[in-house]
């Protein structure tokens, strides 16, 4: 199997390029492969270490990031299920990974899955991952027996720990479970306290207390492990709580537009100034990574204020309203941008103009981002819509400065490698032991699922199976469990999206193996347009792949409309109704490959009534079946359009 890589350079604000590099031989002399390896594959070499055990569960199809219920199995055999659980209180099991950790050199060894946390009926159980001669049980996380609005709190540090707030309702009282406790282990008891974080001496010792907020004195208190001393740090909420740095004992907090960082080891508490910048309102405009507190300010400038020296960058030169949430890292890179433009600037602020990576058109963009910015490296995926309504993918790589694509690709996700650095810098933590990409993609995402190599990211890789109509492009696979994805003899678990449906099933394959992969659940149909609202103004290609949108009340794109329709009336007299898609009834979404053809939009109600509708056939086929791309909320149309999808005339 030869790798068919076009390379090219980026010559446009648009991608137009894509690259590869130089194939070598491998040794197949470890895997279980029962025919020839072409000598263009790059295999990976099987990971020692402890092994783990394997999860997977039923997607809720109403919340694509919940499990149902929950599977434990053995990372050689899908079909050995040792632990069945089928009713979870949480929206889906958590994570525990264990490290060891050198702080003299930053490298950490032996990384694996160590335990599995959920609630099931007012009980917490914590599940023992590691591979050991007895098969794992589920043991029960304290005494109490009866929890509700429970809430796991994750806390990357030498690992991923989870700590778990609840009300104890025998007690009446909210608790605190630690991960290590037992049936018969009393819970915390939290009082009028709200948890943060975790505290510790210096980074790479063990965790010696928490930072809570008291509600009854409005402090953030610094508390040891049984809550038994806390003394008062800053005058905040938990709601100001902006994160930890990484590699040294800083929180950061901003208060009524004032940054604070707050030592954990001491409980002293210092401001850093911003110079007076006023961070923009809203969802993604601030983020921390590594030693420093990213900002977004009213200006729609980019800022870095560096919680250990106290300096304050301006990243970009000038303002730009397209800056409206900050993406991700890489080493020495920060990126930005919106839902129609994806940007990246030096940390350092020595970048004169920012670099574009992709900017959305009605035909053309980028699908949602997720954090896979791994050491010097983004991953990103681009799609175009053809005239016909197939839909081309690329994977892409953004790497300090320059940018190379996989024409008919799509990446899947990534996992960790067992030995390696802990990185600071970049959004992913650890040394990447493989991509999983999606090769010969069809118009979903689907194609062929490949193990792939980081060092040769855009060549081939070993074969797991064939995956049509779905995508990986999942809150699962790439948002709830993106650190904790780490194979266990080559095993791992996925989830992928099916844009037909718009079910999520969970999928196995053995990095190892060539044609491994396993479909391990199939969602049963169910009613999805009585959830709750699935929009959020966002336009609908970013994450799906159809033509869509929403209907609103009003012109501005302020409320929801439910119960309405938008129907399509082609040039040739013929007639096309939306389904209505995933939500709680105010979106609509048709195929792609039915909107070729120029039409006219109309929104009619359930007897079929027209309440609004275009002047003329003036939508001209698939240039105009990004719906919410032109017909944006709170005034921002694109294309001229005239206002959001509305009922009002």
């Amino acid at each position: 199997m030869r790798a068919n890589l076009e390379i090219s350079m980026i010559l446009s604000l648009l991608l137009l390029g894509c690259g590869g590099g130089n194939s070598s031989n491998s040794s197949v002399s470890n895997l279980d492969i029962n025919e020839t390896i072409s000598k263009n594959i790059h295999l990976l070499k099987p990971q020692e270490g402890t092994k783990s055990y394997l999860f997977y569960g039923d997607v809720n199809p109403k919340s694509l990031g919940s499990l149902n219920n929950l599977r434990v199995i053995s990372s050689n055999s899908a079909e050995n299920i040792i632990i069945k659980e089928d009713s979870l209180d949480v929206r889906y099991p958590v994570v525990s990974t264990k490290i060891l950790y050198r702080a003299e050199d930053k490298t950490y060894n032996d990384l694996y899955v160590n335990s599995l946390s959920y609630v099931s009926n007012g009980v917490a159980y914590v599940v023992d991952m590691e591979k050991r001669e007895n098969a794992p049980v589920a043991y029960i996380n304290s005494s109490a027996k009866h929890l509700s609005n429970v809430n796991y709190e994750d806390i990357n540090y030498l690992g991923t720990k989870q700590y778990l707030i609840a009300h104890d309702d025998d007690k009446n009282r909210t608790v605190l479970i630690t991960p290590d406790m037992r049936a018969d282990n009393e819970p915390i008891d939290l009082g009028n306290r709200e948890f943060i974080t975790v505290t510790y001496q210096t980074f790479g010792e063990p965790i010696d207390g928490y930072l809570l907020y008291n509600s009854d004195t409005e402090m953030v208190e610094k508390c040891n492990l049984d809550i038994s001393n806390c003394i008062d740090v800053l005058k905040a909420t938990n709601r100001d709580f902006e994160g930890d740095t990484i590699g040294d004992v800083y929180s950061a907090f901003v208060v009524d537009n004032t940054l604070y960082r707050v030592n954990r080891a001491t409980g002293e508490s210092q401001e850093i100034s911003l110079e007076g910048k006023k961070i923009l309102d809203g969802h993604g405009t601030t983020d921390f990574n590594g030693d420093s507190f990213y900002f977004i300010g009213e200006d729609t400038n980019l800022y870095r204020a560096n919680i250990v020296d106290k300096k304050l960058i301006q990243i970009t030169k000038k303002g730009d309203k397209r800056i409206e949430r900050i993406r991700g890292f890489t080493n020495n890179w920060v990126i930005y941008g919106s839902d129609t433009v994806l940007m990246a600037s030096k940390k350092d602020g020595s970048s004169n103009e920012p670099t574009y990576l992709v900017e959305t058109t009605q035909t053309k963009g980028y699908k949602y981002v997720t954090n896979y910015g791994i050491g010097d490296e983004f991953l990103f995926v681009t799609y175009k819509i053809l005239d016909s309504g197939d839909t081309q993918y690329r994977a892409c790589i953004f790497n300090s400065g320059d940018i190379k694509c996989r024409d008919n690709s799509f990446w899947a996700g990534a996992t960790a490698s067992k030995y390696g650095r802990l990185n600071f810098k970049s959004s992913y933590p650890y040394t990447p032991y493989a991509y999983i990409r999606v090769d010969n993609t069809d118009s979903f995402g689907g194609g062929t699922l490949k193990a792939i190599d980081p060092k040769y990211p855009l060549e081939d890789g070993l074969t797991m199976g064939a995956i049509p109509n779905y995508n990986f492009q999942t809150f699962l696979t790439n948002s709830r469990y993106i650190n904790e994805t780490i194979d266990s003899d080559g095993g791992v678990v996925f989830f992928a999206k099916n844009d037909i449906n718009f079910y999520v099933d969970s999928f196995y394959m053995n990095l190892l193996k060539r044609d491994s992969l396993k479909q391990l659940t199939n969602t049963e149909p169910i009613d999805i347009t009585k959830g709750r609202d699935h929009c959020h103004g966002r336009h609908c290609m970013i994450c799906h792949n159809l033509a869509g949108g929403k209907i609103y009340k009003d012109k501005n794109g302020t409320k929801s409309a439910y119960g309405y329709r938008v129907k399509l009336e082609f040039e040739d007299g013929s007639t096309l109704l939306a389904d209505v898609a995933k939500g709680a009834g105010e979106n609509f979404s048709i195929p792609l490959k039915m909107v070729t053809k120029n039409f006219k939009p109309m929104v009619v109600d359930e007897n079929g009534t027209i309440l609004t509708e275009a002047s003329d056939y003036n939508h001209y086929g698939i240039e105009y079946s990004n719906c919410n791309l032109c017909h944006a909320r709170y005034g921002k149309t694109r294309y001229n359009a005239p206002n959001a999808i509305t009922i009002e005339r």
